[in-house]
């Protein structure tokens, strides 16, 4: 079942099937920043640009991290063009229509769930490349998975950052002082796969691929249908605890 699953998975290209949701998410990320849609208005080309940023964030991270052209990210054209459509229909569409769409709980569920099986596919793509230009090293194959995992946060961080709006009383939405549930799901992630890369475990990466994106689904699931919170901050707690017992937080 998980070689058919996997063989299927692996046939699904990224475009339009997985793309054009991220693209969605983003810029419906972008819009939801503060003061985003008179920003856009007044500055349509800047807007496009931070956009396109959010996008294509993993590729020029993980380029960077690797002494790889960060140029490499424009290899695909479409991830470009399909985010200007998207930032379009986010931003100016008539009478709002398309955000109205999204806000319903089916197109909101879907993409959603779209953008989690190719979160744990990209991230697979970045520990390749670590492990391709690096073979066998492990810190460097997870570090790439943990960056390409969390460069969408990171450059939304760096945004606001650049605009004065990481203020303490929103450390909550900033990727550099509170590490979302993303970031750590893109670590697990990124140590699964980094073991299956290096024969540690019996796998193809196409089934950990499956599996990847099983597990971000679950996620997934936890938050909307159970309404959890972040199914990490347990062993996070306790990890800090046993680490910085003597110090307390300092408010």
């Amino acid at each position: 079942m998980l070689d058919v699953l996997s063989d299927w998975f692996e046939g699904v290209p990224c475009f339009p099937w997985l793309d054009v949701p991220y693209c969605i998410m983003m810029a419906v990320f972008l819009r939801e920043q503060k003061d985003s849609v008179k920003f856009a208005v007044n500055y349509p080309i800047a807007s496009l640009v931070v956009l396109i940023l959010y996008v294509q964030a993993n590729i020029i991270c993980v380029h960077l991290l690797l002494g790889l052209p960060p140029v490499g990210c424009l290899d695909g054209a479409y991830d470009s063009l399909t985010a200007v459509i998207c930032w379009w229909l986010v931003f100016f569409c008539p009478g709002d229509l398309f955000m109205k769409a999204f806000k319903t709980e089916p197109f909101q569920f879907i993409v959603r769930l779209v953008c989690e099986i190719r979160h744990a596919r990209m991230v697979m793509i970045a520990c390749k490349e670590g492990h391709e230009n690096f073979p066998n090293h492990c810190t460097i194959i997870i570090f790439c998975g943990l960056v390409d995992g969390c460069a969408g946060r990171l450059m939304m961080s760096i945004d606001r950052m650049i605009r004065s709006e990481c203020a303490a009383e929103s450390d909550g939405e900033n990727e550099l002082k509170q590490v979302s549930e993303v970031t750590k799901a893109s670590l697990v992630l990124a140590v699964f796969y980094c073991l299956i890369l290096v024969g540690y475990v019996p796998l193809s990466p196409s089934a950990g691929v499956v599996i990847g994106a099983g597990f971000m689904v679950l996620l997934l699931l936890n938050n909307i249908v159970l309404g959890r919170a972040d199914p990490f901050i347990p062993l996070q707690g306790a990890f800090w605890k046993a680490v910085c017992s003597k110090h307390q937080k300092i408010e």
